[in-house]
């Protein structure tokens, strides 16, 4: 990611990112489906024979992965209240948009041009340091409780770095941005 030298530990990096990010997508894809699937068995009538063969049905709130977008929003609000408003009543297409950035940041050579698209979009909301790191944070704890067992320390410590220098070229795109708006 970035300007970062081909050494065998930066590709192992990137390799373990695309890899446990793919892992978080899984889940996400795996959410969708639960709930599709919990709406639907909703929607059908509970027949005598099922409840005679004793067939169980998904309970929405038990054991239900949340999709991502729902995940990620809730963590970021704890740490960006004032953002509230500015994001729309349905964010799942506030997730699509995310979850494609950090999929491009994980593998593109030029993160400073990511920053800059984000710096054009979102420089209107007048956004602070506190609010970069409430995304980075959030998007840490988001990934790190998809992975679950499989987010490692190891792991974590890579996505921690990731998202600094992720959310680092936001900034700096975002500060030349506001700078030129004036």
């Amino acid at each position: 990611m970035g300007n970062e030298q081909s050494s065998p530990e930066a590709r192992y990096k990137r390799e373990l990112l695309k890899l446990s990010w793919n892992l978080v997508l899984t889940v996400q894809e795996q959410a969708k489906s639960a709930q599709d699937s919990a709406e639907a068995s909703r929607n059908s009538a509970v027949t005598a024979d099922s409840k005679a063969t004793g067939a169980s049905f998904f309970v929405p709130g038990q054991n239900c992965i949340r999709p991502f977008h729902e995940d990620f929003m809730t963590s970021f609000l704890k740490y960006c209240p004032d953002l509230k408003t500015k994001f729309p009543s349905n964010f799942t297409l506030v997730s699509k948009m995310i979850q494609t950035f950090i999929s491009n940041a994980i593998s593109t050579s030029d993160i400073n041009k990511l920053g800059r698209s984000f710096a054009k979009s979102h420089v209107k909301h007048r956004l602070t340091d506190d609010h970069f790191q409430g995304f980075s944070c959030a998007l840490v704890d988001t990934i790190q409780s998809r992975l679950g067992k499989f987010g490692t320390i190891e792991l974590v410590k890579i996505w921690r770095a990731t998202t600094d220098t992720i959310i680092g070229a936001m900034q700096k795109e975002y500060q030349k941005a506001t700078r030129n708006r004036r």
